[in-house]
C-alpha cells in the first residue's frame, strides 16, 4: 500500500509540474494580449485594414485578411470587421482590441481552473483525503468558472458592440456549447465527491 502510494504521489508531482506549465503559459498568453493591446491602442485607425487576401487556389476561395500598416496578418471575418461604428465608418481597431480582450478574459479564467486543480492535488499529495468540502467547493467554482469562459467573451463582445458598433453581433459556437458541457461535468463530479465526503464522515464515525 505504501509503495502504491510513493508511484501515486511521484505521478501527482508531475501533474503538478504540468499544470504550473500551463499556469506559466496563460499568464505568457495573458501578457501577449496586454501588450498587442497597449501597442495597438497607440496606433492611428488608419494602420489597420481588412480588405481581400491572395486566391486559395486550392479551394478557389477568397478570404479577408487583417492588414496593419500594408502588412498582410491572418484571415478575419468580414462579418465582425466590416461592421460600422456611430460614424457610419470600419472599425478595424476596436475589433482587434475586443479579439485580445476576449483573450485576456478566458486566459485569466483558465490559468484559476489550473490553480484550483494543483490545490486539489498538491493536498493528495501530501496524504490528504480528496473527499473532503474544500475540494466540492472548488470543483463548484471550476464548474461556474468553466460556463464563465464559454459566456463571458459573449457577453464581452455585445457590451462593446452596442458601445462601439451601431448593432450587436455575437458568435455562438459549438466549441461553447462543449466547454459548458465540461462545466457540467465538473459539477457532476462535485457530487461524486461530495457524495464520498460523507460516505468517509461516516465510516469515521463508526470507526
Amino acid at each position: 500500500m505504501n509503495v502504491n502510494m510513493k508511484v501515486l504521489q511521484k505521478k501527482i508531482k508531475v501533474d503538478n509540474i504540468i499544470l504550473w506549465g500551463f499556469c506559466i503559459l496563460c499568464g505568457l498568453v495573458i501578457l501577449f494580449h496586454i501588450n498587442q493591446i497597449n501597442q495597438y491602442s497607440r496606433m492611428n485607425n488608419s494602420s489597420f485594414e481588412v480588405k481581400l487576401g491572395p486566391t486559395d487556389t486550392k479551394n478557389n476561395t477568397y478570404n479577408y485578411y487583417l492588414y496593419i500598416d500594408g502588412k498582410q496578418y491572418y484571415p478575419v471575418d468580414y462579418n465582425d470587421y466590416g461592421r460600422l461604428d456611430e460614424n457610419g465608418k470600419t472599425n478595424v481597431k476596436a475589433n482587434i482590441i475586443l479579439d485580445h480582450l476576449n483573450g485576456i478574459v478566458k486566459s485569466i479564467l483558465i490559468e484559476i481552473i489550473f490553480i484550483f486543480l494543483y490545490g486539489m492535488l498538491s493536498e493528495v499529495r501530501n496524504g490528504i483525503t480528496p473527499f473532503s468540502m474544500r475540494n466540492v467547493f472548488r470543483l463548484r467554482i471550476i464548474a461556474v468558472l468553466s460556463f464563465f469562459v464559454a459566456l463571458l467573451p459573449v457577453a464581452v463582445n455585445i457590451i462593446f458592440s452596442i458601445i462601439v458598433f451601431q448593432f450587436v453581433a455575437f458568435e455562438f459556437s459549438s466549441l461553447n456549447f462543449y466547454i459548458i458541457s465540461i462545466g457540467v461535468v465538473f459539477g457532476i463530479i462535485s457530487e461524486i465527491f461530495k457524495y464520498g465526503y460523507v460516505l468517509q464522515e461516516d465510516m469515521d464515525q463508526i470507526a
